[in-house]
């Protein structure tokens, strides 16, 4: 799916990236059970994206951030200092997904040029093109080994790759759009959501669908596993978060944000918290298994597209349609 012209030209007036950093993401959680609400300072702003960022990835080394913007570039931002690294091009369509091997060497992209690119994340080279799609490629992930690259496509189809050759291995026919994808923890099994509400449950080694969830979402467009793979949560443009109790996939409970649509979910590292972003901008943090809300981020004009928590869990960074990317929580430049 592409944006039309106006939204394009309605999303170049910025071209500043903001890098905000607040108290610890767990500080949040804690203080908002105290009925306090914690406070949100801006500490850099930073030339960068002029357009939505659509993609945001943090290196499980915490030296890394990499975004994927509707430009076509990807930029690698180092940590430690803010610096920017690297501006990549190479994507004839905007850039929607990313992810980062775990050794934290090794970058992948998606693209709505229907193109998946592999790219040396230290140095900023592009090591291979991968066309395994006929249509855009929406979702990009990497197995927990770091050995396959799993993708969904509007092709309607996921497309598990040999992330050393760019090899199709396997190709499993989904029968609809597919917004999203994640591994299972224990890389068994892979997760997608759909344009038509569907998740589907897949036997990684064999294509097998093991199990069909029916999302209360007319669109599925971001979905997590906890770091147990015992749950894992959706959402999507109805603004609802359901909680799904796996393998089993028995509803747990579901998490209504009234704040429109749902385009990103991720536990935290400990397992403890959700976040997701929001379409109205902001960010809202969850105890999933009490189905209480937390307290809202307040840092982006415009909808949060992206989220993604650092290794340690002390950093979530999110990328919005306002052109900024925010950093939360407490971090060391200590690498």
């Amino acid at each position: 799916m592409k944006f039309p012209q106006t939204l394009w030209k309605y999303s170049i007036f910025l071209a500043i990236t903001t890098l905000i950093v607040c108290p610890s993401i767990s500080g949040y959680v804690n203080q908002t059970s105290k009925g306090k609400v914690p406070s949100i300072t801006p500490a850099k702003k930073l030339l960068g994206n002029n357009t939505w960022v659509y993609a945001v990835a943090l290196s499980s080394d915490g030296r890394y951030l990499v975004s994927g913007n509707y430009g076509r570039e990807i930029k690698i931002w180092r940590v430690a200092d803010s610096k920017l690294l690297y501006t990549l091009v190479g994507h004839g369509d905007a850039v929607v997904s990313l992810a980062i091997t775990p050794d934290s060497k090794t970058l992948v992209s998606g693209s709505w040029d229907n193109r998946i690119k592999v790219w040396n994340l230290v140095t900023g080279q592009l090591i291979r093109t991968i066309c395994n799609h006929d249509d855009d490629v929406e979702a990009v992930a990497i197995s927990p080994n770091g050995k396959w690259i799993a993708s969904g496509s509007a092709d309607q189809t996921i497309v598990i790759s040999n992330l050393l050759t760019g090899e199709k291995i396997l190709q499993y026919s989904d029968g609809n759009l597919v917004k999203t994808i994640a591994f299972s923890p224990d890389g068994q099994t892979l997760v997608s959501g759909n344009e038509a509400g569907k998740i589907k449950v897949w036997q990684l080694n064999n294509g097998t669908i093991l199990k069909k969830l029916e999302a209360s979402n007319n669109k599925v467009l971001s979905l997590s596993f906890s770091p147990d793979g015992k749950t894992l949560a959706s959402g999507g443009d109805d603004g609802v978060i359901t909680i799904w109790q796996m393998p089993s996939g028995k509803i747990l409970r579901s998490l209504r944000s009234q704040a429109g649509t749902v385009h990103s979910v991720s536990f935290s590292p400990d397992g403890k918290t959700l976040v997701s972003a929001q379409h109205n901008g902001t960010i809202k943090l969850w105890n999933w298994s009490t189905g209480e809300m937390g307290e809202n981020f307040l840092g982006h004009s415009k909808g949060v597209w992206s989220l993604a928590f650092s290794h340690d869990g002390r950093t979530l960074v999110s990328g919005s349609a306002d052109q900024t990317i925010a950093l939360w929580g407490s971090f060391s430049t200590q690498r």
